[in-house]
Order: C-alpha cells, then sequence, then structure tokens
C-alpha cells in the first residue's frame, strides 16, 4: 500500500507544492529564531528550507524583501525559477539579478521585488556603487555558504547587512563547510550565524527519508608505457631538485615532492631575495628551477591520473605561453631539455598509436553495463580538469546509446571556450529533459547545481577537498538507490587525495560539534562598540564622517569592483561611480588618476610590454597621474632581476614623471587613494573628471569632450548640456539663466563657462 503524500500548508506557500519533512521543518523553525549556519548533504533539500524560511519572513515583515545569494548564474537561475514554482508571488516578484542584467536594470528592479535572486559579485558591486541598500531586506541567505572566507564577497555583503538591515536575520546553507573547527567558525563569523545546525544520514528526522547509496572503489593499474613516461619526469625532477637541496633548503626527493613544498621553497626564496640590494645569482636560478619542478609536478599528476592526450594538451599549453610571452624562465629552460623532448615524442607516439589511460576503459566498461541494465539512466561523470573531460566525453560517444554533453565553466582556454552561463543552463535543461543521458562535469558541476536525480556517479579522478567531494556525492541516491563509483590510479596523486579526503571526513563531525560551542568570552556587539569608542582618542576622527557632509566621489573601473579596494573604499564612506575607464583604474579629479599595479601585475606587464604605454597614456591624459604598487614584496618576483625592477622604477619617476607610491594590502590602497580624492575634492574643490589622452572617436565623444574642458563640468554635465541645445554654437551663445535650465549646472559653473567664453586670451 503506497504511503499518502503530505505537503507543506502555509502563508505564501502554494498548496501541494512542498512536500511534508519534518527534518526541513524543524530546521526552519529554528533558523526563524536566529541567524544560522545549516549543514546538510546535498539531495536533502536545502533550499526548500530557503524558500520556507523567505515565506515565514515576507509574512512576518510584508513589507520586506528577501535576498537569495548562489555563487553562479545557473544556481542563481535554478533557484529563482524553484521558488516561482511553490510560493504564491507572482513571478514578476521574484526576479534573478546578475551581471548579465546590468547595474541599472538591478537597480530599476530592485525597488519592486519581493525575492532578489542574485550573485554576490553583482550585489557587491551594486552596494559598492550605492545603487541601493539592504535595510528592508529582511533575510539574506547565503547558499554554498562555506565560501564565505577571505575576501570572498560574502563576507563584505554579510558585513553591510548587519549596519544596515533593520530587521536582519541570515541563514547560511552548506553540504560541508570544513573539516577544521576554527574554519567554520570562521565562516560563523564572517557571515554573522550565531548557531549551526547539523544533519547527516543518521539524524532521527531524517533517518526516514534516506536511500541507499551503494560505494565502490575501481583501482587502476597504470601500464609499463605510462610507467615509463612516469620515470622520465621523476629523472628529470630530480636533476632539478638536487641543486636547491644542495643549497640547503628542504625540499623532498623527487619521489616524495608536492606542489606545497615547491611553493613553500619559493616563497622563502623571494623573500631571501627582498632581503639583498644586489642578490646573489643562484637564488635566482634556484627560483627559476622551482618553477620547472612546479610544472613537471603537475605533468606528473597528469600523465598519472587523467590521461594521454590532456598530458599532450597540457604541454601544448605550455609552448602556448612561450609563445604568447607570458612564461617563466623556468618553463622555457624546462621545453628545452632534451630529457623533455624525450618524454614529449614518447607521449606523442603513444597517443598516435591510439594508447590511453587505462581509465578510460574502465569508464567505457561501467557505463555501457549501467546503459544496458537501464536505457534510461542518467549518468554523471566527474573530472577536475577540462582537458579530460573533453576526452571522456570523445571516449563515451564510441557508444551506441550514449547522448552525452560536456559541462564546463565560463573561463576559456586557448582555444576550448568556455560555456557561457546561458549554455550552462541550457545543458542541464537538456540533461533534464533526457536530451543527454549523460553528463561530464568539471567542478562547476558540483556546487548545488539542481542536476536531475542521477543513477551513477563516477568520480574519474580523486579531489583533495571534502566539500567537492560531498558534493558530487551528493549528487546521486537522492529518491532512489544510487551508485558512486571512484576511480584511484594506484602509487599517483589519486590514491594520495583519496585517502587524504577519507581523513578529513573522519574529522568533520568533531569539528562541527566544536564550532557549535558559543565561545562566552566573545566580545558582544555592545561591548565592542563601548570598545572602539574608548579606543579613540580625543584628536582622532573617522575618516567615513570627515568634515560633517562633505562627500568624496571617485570614479572606478568597472574591472577594480569587485576588488579588496572597491570595498574599503566603501567602508571609508566614499560614493563609488563604476565606468569602464578607457585610462587609469581611479580617478579622483579632473587632474589626478591612479594606476593601481599588484606586485605580480607589475612584475607581468613589465614583462609583455604593457607597463610603459599604459603609464605613457596616463601622463598624456591626466597632469597628475599616480602609480600605486600595492603587495609586501617586488623584487625576486617571476626571477626577474632586481636591475631591470629598479631601471623601471626610475624611467617611471624620471622619463614618464609620475609619482609612485607604495602599499601593502588594499586597506592602504584605499586609504591612500581615500587621501588623493580627499585632497583635490575638498581642499582644492576640483571636478571630478575622466580624460583620455586622444580626442574621442566619435563627433559626439569629441563635443563631449571639449565641453568637459570647462571647469565644474563633468562629463555627465557636458551630455546634459548636449542634450539640451545640441551644438556647442547654440551652447556659447546661450546666456547664463538657459545654461541654469539644465539639470547640475547652477549658477557658479553657468557663470565660469560664460566668463571663460568672452575672457581675452593672455600669453
Amino acid at each position: 500500500m503506497v504511503k499518502p503524500v503530505h505537503y507543506v500548508e502555509m502563508g505564501l506557500i502554494k498548496p501541494k507544492s512542498i512536500e511534508y519533512r519534518e527534518y526541513q521543518m524543524n530546521l526552519a523553525e529554528s533558523a526563524a529564531k536566529e541567524s544560522t549556519l545549516i549543514v546538510l548533504s546535498t539531495g536533502l533539500g536545502k533550499t526548500v528550507i530557503a524558500a520556507l524560511l523567505a515565506a515565514k519572513r515576507l509574512v512576518e515583515y510584508p513589507d520586506s524583501k528577501v535576498l537569495i545569494l548562489a555563487p553562479s548564474r545557473p544556481l542563481v537561475d535554478q533557484q529563482a525559477r524553484f521558488l516561482q514554482r511553490v510560493l504564491t508571488l507572482g513571478n514578476e516578484e521574484i526576479v534573478c539579478l546578475t551581471g548579465q542584467e546590468g547595474p541599472e536594470n538591478r537597480r530599476a528592479s530592485w525597488n519592486t521585488v519581493k525575492i532578489a535572486v542574485m550573485t554576490p559579485q553583482s550585489l557587491q558591486n551594486d552596494l559598492v556603487q550605492n545603487s541601493y541598500n539592504l535595510n528592508d531586506v529582511s533575510l539574506i541567505v547565503f547558499d554554498e555558504a562555506h565560501r564565505g572566507v577571505g575576501n570572498y564577497a560574502y563576507t563584505f555583503i554579510a558585513e553591510l547587512y548587519e549596519q544596515q538591515g533593520r530587521n536582519q536575520l541570515s541563514l547560511g546553507l552548506t553540504a560541508s563547510p570544513g573539516h577544521e573547527a576554527d574554519q567554520i567558525r570562521q565562516v560563523r563569523k564572517n557571515l554573522r550565524l550565531n548557531k549551526v545546525e547539523v544533519r547527516t544520514a543518521e539524524s532521527e528526522d531524517v533517518k526516514k527519508y534516506i536511500v541507499s547509496i551503494d560505494s565502490d572503489i575501481r583501482y587502476i593499474i597504470l601500464p609499463p608505457e605510462v610507467e615509463v613516461l612516469r620515470d622520465i619526469l621523476y629523472d628529470l625532477l630530480e636533476s632539478y631538485t638536487s641543486p636547491i637541496r644542495n643549497y640547503g633548503y628542504s625540499v623532498g626527493s623527487s619521489r616524495r615532492i608536492s606542489k606545497k613544498d615547491i611553493l613553500k621553497t619559493q616563497a622563502q626564496i623571494r623573500k631571501e631575495i627582498g632581503t639583498y640590494t644586489k642578490p646573489p645569482k643562484h637564488l635566482f636560478l634556484l627560483i627559476k628551477k622551482l618553477t620547472a619542478s612546479l610544472r613537471i609536478v603537475h605533468l606528473l599528476e597528469f600523465v598519472g591520473t587523467q590521461g594521454l592526450t590532456p598530458t599532450l594538451r597540457y604541454i601544448q599549453g605550455m609552448y602556448e605561453e612561450i609563445r604568447n610571452k607570458r612564461s617563466s624562465k623556468g618553463v622555457q629552460d624546462l621545453v628545452s631539455r632534451a630529457e623533455f623532448h624525450q618524454f614529449e615524442n614518447l607521449l606523442d607516439a603513444l597517443v598516435s598509436k591510439g594508447y590511453r589511460h587505462p581509465k578510460a576503459d574502465t569508464i567505457l566498461e561501467i557505463v555501457s553495463e549501467q546503459l544496458s541494465n537501464d536505457l534510461d539512466s542518467r549518468i554523471l561523470v566527474f573530472t577536475r580538469f577540462r582537458d579530460t573531460a573533453a576526452e571522456v566525453t570523445e571516449t563515451l560517444e564510441q557508444l551506441e546509446d550514449a547522448r552525452v554533453s560536456r559541462f564546463v565553466g565560463q573561463s576559456s582556454k586557448g582555444s576550448d571556450k568556455g560555456f557561457t552561463q546561458k549554455k550552462q543552463v541550457e545543458v542541464l535543461q537538456g540533461f533534464r529533459n533526457n536530451e543527454f543521458n549523460i553528463l561530464v562535469a568539471t567542478q562547476v558541476g558540483e556546487e548545488g547545481l539542481d542536476i536531475p536525480e542521477c543513477n551513477l556517479v563516477v568520480f574519474y579522478d580523486c579531489v583533495p577537498s571534502v566539500v567537492p567531494y560531498i558534493q558530487r556525492r551528493g549528487r546521486t541516491g537522492r529518491h532512489s538507490p544510487g551508485q558512486v563509483i571512484i576511480f584511484v590510479a594506484k602509487d599517483t596523486h589519486d590514491e594520495f587525495y583519496h585517502w587524504s579526503v577519507i581523513r578529513k571526513l573522519k574529522k568533520m563531525p568533531a569539528a562541527l560539534e566544536d564550532a557549535k560551542e558559543t565561545d562566552d568570552s566573545q566580545t558582544s556587539l555592545e561591548d565592542f562598540v563601548e570598545e572602539k569608542e574608548d579606543a579613540i582618542s580625543p584628536g582622532d576622527t573617522p575618516l567615513s564622517s570627515e568634515k560633517g557632509n562633505d562627500k568624496i566621489t571617485m570614479i572606478v573601473d568597472s574591472r577594480e569592483l569587485s576588488t579588496g579596494v572597491a570595498r574599503e573604499l566603501a567602508r571609508l564612506g566614499v560614493i563609488i561611480q563604476g565606468e569602464a575607464l578607457e585610462i587609469g583604474d581611479y580617478i579622483a579629479s579632473e587632474d589626478v588618476a591612479i594606476e593601481r599595479k599588484e606586485s605580480n601585475d607589475f612584475i607581468q606587464s613589465m614583462i609583455d610590454g604593457r607597463l610603459f604605454s599604459q603609464l605613457s597614456s596616463l601622463r598624456s591624459a591626466y597632469q597628475r597621474p599616480v602609480l600605486i604598487i600595492e603587495g609586501e614584496q617586488i623584487i625576486g618576483l617571476r626571477g626577474v632581476n632586481p636591475a631591470s625592477i629598479y631601471g623601471a622604477l626610475a624611467s617611471i619617476a624620471i622619463r614618464i614623471q609620475i609619482p609612485i607610491l607604495w602599499t601593502r594590502n588594499p586597506e592602504e590602497t584605499a586609504q591612500v587613494l581615500y587621501r588623493l580624492a580627499h585632497l583635490e575634492q575638498i581642499s582644492e574643490k576640483k571636478t571630478l573628471r575622466t580624460r583620455t589622452g586622444e580626442m574621442g572617436s566619435s563627433d559626439s565623444e569629441t563635443l563631449e569632450y571639449i565641453l568637459s574642458g570647462f571647469p565644474g563640468v563633468d562629463t555627465v554635465t557636458s551630455r546634459a548640456i548636449l542634450s539640451e541645445f545640441g551644438t556647442l554654437e547654440y551652447i556659447f551663445n546661450a546666456d547664463k539663466k538657459e545654461l541654469q535650465r539644465v539639470k547640475g549646472v547652477g549658477p557658479k559653473i553657468a557663470g565660469t563657462i560664460r566668463r571663460l567664453l568672452t575672457s581675452q586670451y593672455k600669453k
């Protein structure tokens, strides 16, 4: 006898739209009381809990909004469609607001929506530019909350919500916040989540909804041909690392060295280089050897765990770097070695003869068996690298009943174009509609996407992190029993990653329990405010309140809006106008523009030739250009000779005549930018305006350029005046009263224009 299905009955939830599950209702009730981090395995309905809580908040605060944040456009699209399906709100009240909509459309939509489903990057850009605020938001949902660390946009949004929200409540959702208690506490702290709720397959209110998942580890033995390739690489790696050990640096043997070891030693040597005015030559030689070693370790991982064709594509990418002059000396040295050519020639010969990694034959066998048992199966294959996804797709297309699609991220890699967010949504829809029955996905398929129930999930390779492991596994066994098969190539990175994750999984329950505990000694919000007030001496004034109502405005290049610098400027109360700037990154006035270079980018722009052309354009367009170099160290990066760096700095200061300011981090950069803008706008009363080194490419741009040369007339005002009068002739013949009809033109600007038009030129 089939058990009757019970549905949720509550305000704003459509009848018979959400199946009643005890644990979901319990978690929603708990999260309604205080801001909560919910840890729940993939496939158990985290989005349902968000919908239930959103409905509760909108009933309690009918004039408020709910904000749902998810890391990618496909996730945003999926969640909006789910909410439109289960809530009684109109579809026009539940809206996706992402980068595709554009800032103006997002600003207009914000005023009318009840539920905004957004990417955090888009929201951060809007908040930085003060397009709207979070005053009337009664709930923010942070999906994939484990991302709430470091400089990710979630942390800035949570900070602003704490400052602006009137009826604050936050909900964090994740399948795994990590395996370390400190990391989980950091997520809680950053997202302002007071409580942690955890549900596992063993939880009393979850057990009845769990179906079985059959897990199987398939150990793969590498054939002799692949072992020969690896031996060549190990010998080559030894030739690079033995001189490093001879100089006393601690790096493991060629068979045991890891990427982490190499990067740690690189950082150590670079720091040492920075202590010298004229560093010893051998230090640069060691940096070059470490760079080459890192590439060899990558190659070892590829040839051992991914396949021969993906390895060949990786090598082709190295040659492309050299052709485009973006490679390091270490890479150039590596590809010049006879041993490398031996490896490359053998690899090429094996690929030409049709040799492939034994995983390819195993995946064919497994998928063929699954489809023969159930032709309606849905199969999901995960791999870490895009080149491998391409090879697996080509391999599976050999099967008669296979309808295969790749599913990859947006970024392009050489000739391999990424999937736009629109394309990602289309592929997922095709998988739902059975247009495809096999999806070969990189990490973009791991996180939160509503991929239909899969009968079989294959880990083509192993992942070193707990989060993607749990997310991959959660793609099956939702409503009916499923199977997970994990490929582990013996004596490769696969084996190390697999057992590393198993150890971390064992630690996670204890870490979650530890992170649940509230630190009673933690400073309360009231205490924190009191301490901060006590710490400010009578002479100190917070920058954001300086000069009463005086406001600083900066024009910021749109590519800089997502950086830590823009966030810090917003914290300082700066009004930010985002624009696609041709010249400079930050505009402080009609005279002052700033080019910001992180230390690595400064070195790279020296190598590829961008640096001097950018700074020359800056010099020609603005009277007082400034270069800010941000970072703890500039000497020793990329193995560039210090003499070249010192020579470049001298040329910038003397020949191009641009002053150079140094900052350690985005916070310091923002403080410097604030002071530059304050001097120009508050002390000197100068206008904010963008300039270009050349006249505009169209007549309209040229007219704007000419008119914006008048003091007080910025680009926006010049457009308004031209829209009103049509031509410069009419403008120049207009009197003060006529000019003041234009929005933004007061008596002072109108008087200045008239005075300058009639002033006598004096040599």
